[in-house]
């Protein structure tokens, strides 16, 4: 019954803090010269709000988070759910690559939507081409973009192999490329089923903790080879590094589960080409 409340609490709650910050977000940018500057500073408040809301409570294992910088920024990370977001939007800011069908998410898409949030179909080449565009025009800009490259979610700590259209849009450009490795606790991922129970699982939560580490800036290169698989090796050292940090807070509960060990086949069951010795002839 506990569960059931705090979930149904948390639900409203998100519903009415991101309608309250759209509005005031809206009223304020009416009258102000600078709209970057509010939509930037109330998105802050927003990802910050929602941390206390559902419960995710980070720790910042190494590295410092910086709101501002004087080039364009990609921030690259491992991606292992939807919280990662609110994670990386309330230590960096920042706009962010999203699944198109977050766009039509109630109350959260017609947020998305007004902090500038870049929407991709990745079934769609012409939508890809045009997420690289508007990825871009924001690193011209000297604006900040987070982005997932492994495309989707997984579960566990193996960083898998990065999708390049993130760097596409960042190549020739003064970037900086800032990776980040993120830990949850087991089973906290969203790998299997659907997302709404994944939603619910962490709504009911007390609390998600997660630990965040943070690398020195990359430039990024004028020849783009090899530099995804650099970077992908950086996100993979800081993961590890939160990973430990996270088993020291605790224990063994945050510790992966070892893959199962391959079965051994009796010997009766190794057919006599696969035998080490030889066989007699009979």
């Amino acid at each position: 019954m506990l569960t059931l409340i705090r979930r149904q609490s948390r639900l409203v709650r998100v519903a009415a803090w991101t309608s309250w910050v759209l509005s005031c977000a809206g009223v304020i940018e009416r009258f102000s010269r600078d709209r970057d500057a509010v939509i930037d500073d109330w998105k802050l408040r927003w990802a910050r709000g929602m941390r206390s809301i559902v419960g995710l409570d980070p720790t910042l294992v190494h590295g410092e988070p910086s709101l501002s910088s004087e080039r364009g920024r990609l921030i690259v990370a491992n991606h292992r759910t939807p919280l990662d977001i609110v994670t990386l939007l309330s230590l960096f800011g920042g706009h962010f690559l999203a699944n198109h069908k977050v766009s039509r998410a109630p109350i959260v898409g017609r947020g998305a939507h007004r902090i500038g949030t870049v929407f991709v179909d990745r079934g769609d080449r012409r939508s890809g081409a045009a997420a690289i565009r508007q990825m871009r025009a924001l690193l011209e800009a000297k604006r900040t973009v987070i982005v997932f490259p492994e495309g989707t979610t997984f579960a566990g700590d193996e960083v898998r192999p990065f999708k390049g259209g993130a760097f596409s849009a960042a190549a020739g450009l003064q970037v900086d490329v800032v990776p980040v490795g993120i830990a949850y606790t087991p089973g906290h991922e969203y790998a299997d089923g659907s997302l709404g129970a994944h939603v619910r699982a962490f709504l009911a939560r007390p609390r998600t903790p997660a630990w965040v580490s943070i690398g020195e800036p990359l430039e990024m290169p004028s020849v783009r080879r090899g530099f995804e698989d650099e970077v992908r090796g950086h996100v993979q050292s800081l993961v590890e590094r939160s990973r430990r940090a996270s088993i020291d807070a605790l224990g063994d509960r945050a510790r992966p589960a070892l893959p199962e060990p391959a079965a051994v086949l009796p010997e009766t069951a190794v057919p006599p080409e696969a035998s080490a010795e030889p066989q007699e002839d009979r």
